[in-house]
Parts: structure tokens; sequence; C-alpha cells
């Protein structure tokens, strides 16, 4: 699992880790992380996350 992106939203952070295996260079899951916390808010997705699709996840 490693960090790919920050994203701002809302006045909060979230770091969207991807899951990868071996080499591969594409991931096959993302979580988000809220970062003031560390605590997961989604995971599992298929695709990396826009804002609007975390937006609409989170509520």
């Amino acid at each position: 699992m490693r960090t790919i992106a920050v994203l701002s939203l809302d006045g909060e952070h979230y770091e969207v880790d991807g899951y990868y295996q071996g080499q591969q260079r594409k991931a096959q899951w993302y979580n988000v992380v809220k970062s003031s916390d560390r605590s997961v808010q989604l995971e599992h997705l298929e695709e990396f996350p826009s804002h609007d699709k975390i937006r609409e996840l989170l509520n």
C-alpha cells in the first residue's frame, strides 16, 4: 500500500492509498484515509476516486 495523492475536500484532507501487488503499475484497489486522524473512510474502491465521488460516498 502506498499513498498516491492527498486531496483537500471541504476543509479536510484525505489521502488516497493504492494497493499494488508485486511489480504492478496500476493499483488493484484504492482506500481513502482522513489525514487528521488516519481513519479509513472508504475501502477497496476499484477506480481512483474523484473529489465528487468521495463527497458522494461519504454522504
